[in-house]
């Protein structure tokens, strides 16, 4: 079994792009986006088959 991780963000882009642009609160636009960003691990039985269907996608 190969394990696939993917990274997906659930976080306001308003708020983060306000926070982006004062300049003061840049830290806080980083801490912002970390915290709302999520780390999902899938368990794949052929990551081979899903390398090449990924690929094929595009």
């Amino acid at each position: 079994m190969d394990k696939v991780t993917r990274y997906e963000w659930n976080g306001s882009g308003v708020i983060l792009v306000i926070l982006c642009l004062l300049g003061v609160t840049l830290p806080l636009a980083v801490v912002y986006y970390m915290s709302h960003l999520l780390k999902i691990e899938t368990q794949v039985a052929d990551g081979e088959k899903l390398a090449e269907f990924l690929r094929a996608r595009k």
